[in-house]
């Protein structure tokens, strides 16, 4: 029987992740955007469960809720 499929982790959900060194030794991390993407992606589901957004999409709703706040 085959093992369940893992839950693929939710569009516009971004955290800062560590950049590994090679032979520096250094590491850096990435810095933070700030995007509404989180925001506009639980709104979707309340709305519409069944339906997701691409990226590209949800740069497009970023700079629309942007522009609407400036």
């Amino acid at each position: 029987m085959p093992e369940p499929a893992k839950s693929a982790p939710k569009k516009g959900s971004k955290k800062a992740v560590t950049k590994t060194a090679g032979k520096g030794g250094k590491t850096r991390k990435r810095s933070r955007k700030e995007s509404y993407a989180i925001y506009v992606y639980k709104v979707l589901k309340q709305v519409h469960p069944n339906t997701g957004i691409s990226s590209k999409a949800m740069r497009i709703m970023n700079s629309f809720i942007n522009d609407i706040f400036q």
